[in-house]
């Protein structure tokens, strides 16, 4: 009796599996018409299509979705409580546009329930600064040289500039220049100001280097980097460091206004980079860009406006001073630097707004030594994200330099960097 009481009761048990197997075909499933309303972004930065994901909060199953027409259409839905988020990357004129939204709890239990999600963009730059070495090297110490000064050699700085996002970019008019000898006296007892309406929406310089180009000629693509040396040469000639520095012999472009001799002798040579064009010159004329090796700043940007040559502005403490304005709305990256954190400390000694570079990186001179920007992740093609929060004391780290570290690629027109 016992044995036919157990039979009876697994066949009922496996009925009842059936039946429930039966019953979830036939649950209810419904659809959601979800609404991306970017009416708060400005037309340029719009995307052609959002990415929309759908998410189950019971079950935390997701679904993903890209949009037409700023609309993602979702069916076969379990009835229940989701949220839904909304993102998506466009770049403009060298800026990359972080797109995102979200939604939380939203009942979908009727066919068609419609949810608008509104959408907002970060505005961050596509290029950024990845390394950059400025700080020179020792070639003899004091010991070695046999006097008080030793042998320094500074003529190797290099900046590199890498595409952070997931678009094309155009290195086309890039710009990059500092502010030191606009900003203050050398020893910061007198800080320059300049007599123009809202002042606090520029930077003031002296000296502007720019990438030639009509606009496409020089794209760059995620992952890649392009190099501006001062000087696109191998460095570690007897003559030059002796081995004590680097080639940037690979540069694309050169802060140079083609060959010439230095105070010291050196023959700048004219190589395979490209040659930058210096598009401002309001100080001191030197052939190629010098930039301090104590205490200064490098800014990148791409003008929204002409740079003009002429009618420079006069500092009101230094009628010595001259500087071209800049808006800092154009500024794409901006790195500072000093020898002594008790020198940032003093709020006069900062260079730039807090909004553009809220730290500081320091060196000691001729270390040999560069600055590297800190990875923050890494894209699914392999191309690296790194850091970019707009403060120097978090995003960068010292190494040794390395030219495209992290194996940054090449763009394909430069023929010259295999030679």
């Amino acid at each position: 009796m016992k044995k036919i009481i157990t039979l009876v009761a697994a066949v009922a048990a496996a009925a009842s599996v059936f039946t429930a197997c039966d019953n979830k075909d036939d649950v209810k499933t419904v659809s959601a018409v979800i609404t991306v309303d970017d009416s708060d972004i400005e037309s340029s930065a719009k995307a052609e299509a959002y990415t929309v994901t759908l998410t189950n909060n019971s079950t935390s199953l997701s679904y993903t979705v890209q949009t037409e027409n700023s609309i993602a259409t979702f069916d076969g839905l379990v009835p229940g409580v989701y949220s839904a988020t909304v993102s998506a990357e466009t770049v403009v004129d060298g800026f990359q546009y972080v797109i995102s939204g979200s939604v939380a709890s939203e009942s979908i239990i009727t066919e068609a329930t419609a949810i608008t999600v509104k959408v907002t963009a970060t505005k961050a730059s596509a290029l950024i600064l990845k390394e950059i070495y400025y700080n020179g090297c020792t070639v003899k110490t004091p010991e070695e040289a046999g006097d008080d000064y030793g042998e320094t050699y500074f003529r190797d700085q290099f900046y590199e500039i890498y595409n952070n996002s997931t678009e094309t970019v155009y290195a086309d008019g890039l710009c990059l220049t500092d502010n030191g000898n606009s900003f203050a006296s050398y020893d910061f007892s007198t800080i320059y100001t300049y007599d123009i309406a809202n002042p606090e929406n520029y930077l003031f310089v002296q000296t502007v280097w720019t990438i030639p180009g009509s606009g496409t000629d020089y794209p760059v693509a995620p992952g890649e980097s392009i190099i501006v040396a001062q000087w696109a040469t191998d460095h570690n000639a007897e003559s030059l460091a002796n081995g004590k520095s680097i080639s940037t012999a690979s540069a694309e472009f050169e802060a140079l206004m083609g060959e010439s001799s230095t105070w010291d002798g050196t023959v700048l040579t004219d190589n395979d980079a490209i040659n930058m064009t210096r598009t401002v010159l309001a100080g001191y004329a030197a052939p190629q860009w010098l930039i301090s090796v104590y205490t200064a700043n490098i800014i990148l940007f791409k003008p929204s406006v002409e740079l003009k040559n002429e009618d420079f502005l006069v500092a009101n403490e230094s009628s010595y001073t001259k500087a071209r304005e800049i808006l800092r709305s154009d500024v794409l990256d901006a790195v500072q630097w000093m020898e002594q954190e008790t020198d940032f400390a003093e709020p006069t000694h900062r260079r730039l707004p807090t909004a553009i570079d809220a730290g500081c990186n320091f060196l000691t001179a001729y270390n040999g030594k560069s600055i590297a920007r800190k990875v923050a992740g890494q894209r699914e093609d392999g191309t690296y994200i790194y850091q970019d929060t707009n403060n120097t004391t978090n995003d960068f780290t010292i190494e040794t330099p390395v030219m495209r570290r992290n194996g940054a690629k090449i763009p394909s027109w430069n023929t010259w960097a295999n030679k």
